[in-house]
């Protein structure tokens, strides 16, 4: 799996092993499921459906690693797991939501579930994915070539000094 990938997954695994403990102070519930539909029309909730999947991949990897002789057993074992986990999105979902209308108003909202369902804003979502993918491709070559400089330069600076590596 690339690292990107890696990262996603630890954030998304990090999310959801967060306390579960709303704030004191719940918004109220029409702008909790004014922030709901917002996820949904903005794509964010269609967005966790290919989590899942990444997750099962990374951890039959991992486990496959392992133990190579059992990667049948593995898979079935993941392939169980997967539906009955996948189900619990709603629960990350609504803690988001909840997130969502502490920060923003039931105006602003409404405002950007207006823009999510005009034709630029299904645009803007349909587009995402896309554009994401080619985003990382691209952070990872500036990475890439930025750490490919910043050793050449640090290795010169060092042999300038004495230490050769």
């Amino acid at each position: 799996m690339s690292r990107p990938l890696c990262a996603t997954a630890a954030v998304l695994i990090a999310l959801m092993a967060l306390p579960a403990s709303l704030p004191a102070q719940t918004p109220e519930a029409s702008r909790v499921a004014s922030a709901r539909e917002l996820m949904e029309v903005a794509g964010a909730a269609k967005q966790f459906d290919e989590i899942m999947p990444l997750l099962l991949r990374q951890l039959a990897q991992g486990f496959v690693a392992v133990a190579p002789d059992k990667a049948t057993e593995i898979h079935e074992v993941l392939g169980q797991l997967a539906g009955r986990f996948s189900d619990r999105k709603s629960e990350l979902i609504d803690q988001i939501a909840v997130l969502y209308a502490e920060k923003l108003s039931q105006d602003e909202l409404s405002a950007l579930i207006g823009f999510y369902k005009s034709p630029a804003g299904m645009k803007f979502v349909a587009m995402q994915p896309e554009i994401l993918r080619q985003s990382m491709m691209i952070g990872q070559r500036w990475g890439a070539q930025i750490g490919r400089e910043i050793e050449e330069e640090a290795r010169q600076e060092l042999k300038r000094r004495g230490v050769p590596l």
